[in-house]
């Protein structure tokens, strides 16, 4: 486990800091998992969540985009730290709090150590001034000296960070599953008796039902409905409205949790009835997001796909499937029993989907889409996407194109070392020299 740990710091180390992002990141994370499992066997469902965890950790491999990969390689850390801590909310704090174990991995300091390190130390101290002189004596050793694969002190903080950081991670990880944390969630001491949540949750139904027929009005209505309201632009109804829902949404998660946990159901009936309120403001969530997301077409219909905007249709398709199978968790035992890793697991395989779909090739061809069909084109814009938008962009015509393409043709000039191949800019340069012939 030690060799392995070491092995993924170093990796890190000499892959990662100054260099964008590429296969060294796959690296670094199999060598990770291979000193977690060196540490202690994974059960089936940590085999699982550390295979979505990899195949997160690979999509630097495949896109240029580095929002998309953040996005990506923040949730593989996640679903490592739940495969080796168990669905438990305190998972992700395991590597951390089992830190303080470390010290016993360190190995025993051999005997003659110290005066090997002052060797070494005064040896540079010779070589330096020394070789100075000699590069500056010789053009032909200065050619061979500018030649040695040394590494370049610019990046030598980024590269302690790494190696630091990656280290700890993977010892940390190591550690969580061998000595997973056992802390349980309080129960609270205080119930909400039937009346007390009976009204306050009737009350919040009877709002969503009342927001509800308004906005079905809205789902029918569509773009003659924001032309004809009165006072009300696209920038205005579609933009602020999207987020005021998907804040809603989110809170009504807080709502359902927090009735899960601090409802008393003495009875039969009890449960029945908190069943139903709860299914039903699950089911009124799912219009209401259904009309977020009709405020958000609306609006990319006259100002365009963006980065965002398409996160944000990612974000409340998720919500929605969530509030699915709250509804499916309510009705079905076995859904409800299972419901945390349905989630995870779930959630884990929507992101790939997500980030295999290609978002900024999306952005890109929807873009080219609208430009063919209005003659409008946000040029600047597109010119911040990634490689991954550049199969796209190339169908502009030639004066369109150059232009959209000029950022990300300087870019991909420079070389790049073997560790951060990644295939979309791999292709992107393709592309570009063939359209320069």
């Amino acid at each position: 486990m030690r060799a392995a740990a070491l092995a993924a710091a170093l990796a890190a180390a000499a892959f990662l800091p100054g260099e964008p992002l590429g296969i060294g990141v796959l690296i670094v994370a199999a060598l990770v998992a291979a000193a977690v499992r060196a540490s202690d066997p994974l059960g089936a469902e940590g085999v699982v969540l550390g295979t979505l965890a990899l195949l997160l950790a690979a999509v630097p491999t495949a896109l240029d985009a580095d929002w998309v990969a953040a996005l990506d390689l923040s949730a593989a850390w996640l679903l490592a730290c739940l495969a080796v801590g168990g669905l438990r909310l305190v998972a992700p704090l395991g590597p951390l709090l089992r830190l303080k174990a470390a010290p016993a991995l360190a190995p025993g300091v051999p005997t003659g150590i110290a005066p090997a390190v002052r060797g070494a130390l005064l040896g540079g101290l010779l070589v330096v001034p020394f070789g100075a002189l000699f590069v500056h004596a010789d053009l032909v050793f200065s050619e061979l000296a500018e030649g040695a694969p040394l590494p370049s002190l610019d990046a030598l903080p980024g590269r302690v960070v790494a190696f630091t950081l990656v280290l700890l991670a993977a010892v940390g990880l190591a550690l969580a599953i061998r000595w997973p944390l056992r802390a349980s969630v309080p129960r609270p001491t205080r119930k909400l008796a039937p009346p007390e949540w009976g009204i306050a949750l009737g009350l919040l139904v009877a709002l969503f039902v009342t927001f509800v027929m308004v906005q079905l009005t809205v789902l029918f209505g569509g773009r003659r409905h924001v032309l004809e309201t009165a006072g009300v632009t696209y920038a205005e109804y579609a933009r602020e409205g999207f987020w005021q829902l998907l804040a809603a949404a989110g809170l009504t998660l807080l709502v359902v949790a927090a009735a899960v946990v601090f409802a008393a159901t003495p009875e039969r009936k009890h449960r029945i009835a908190l069943r139903l309120l709860l299914g039903a403001l699950c089911a009124l969530t799912i219009v209401l997001l259904a009309s977020a997301l009709n405020r958000l077409l609306l609006y990319q219909d006259a100002f365009g796909l963006t980065r965002s905007r398409l996160f944000a249709e990612a974000v409340a398709l998720w919500l929605g499937g969530l509030f699915a199978l709250l509804i499916a968790a309510g009705l079905v035992r076995a859904v409800g029993a299972n419901l945390a890793r349905i989630v995870v697991v779930g959630t884990a395989v929507g992101l790939l989907a997500f980030s295999f779909a290609n978002p900024d090739q999306l952005v890109a061809e929807r873009n080219v889409d609208r430009w063919r069909e209005t003659g409008r084109i946000d040029l600047f814009y597109l010119q911040e996407l990634s490689a991954d938008a550049a199969p796209a962009l190339a169908e502009l015509p030639p004066h369109l194109r150059v232009e959209a393409l000029r950022p990300l043709a300087l870019r991909l000039e420079e070389r790049e070392p073997w560790s951060s191949f990644n295939s979309s800019r791999d292709g992107a340069r393709e592309l570009l020299a063939t359209l320069d012939d």
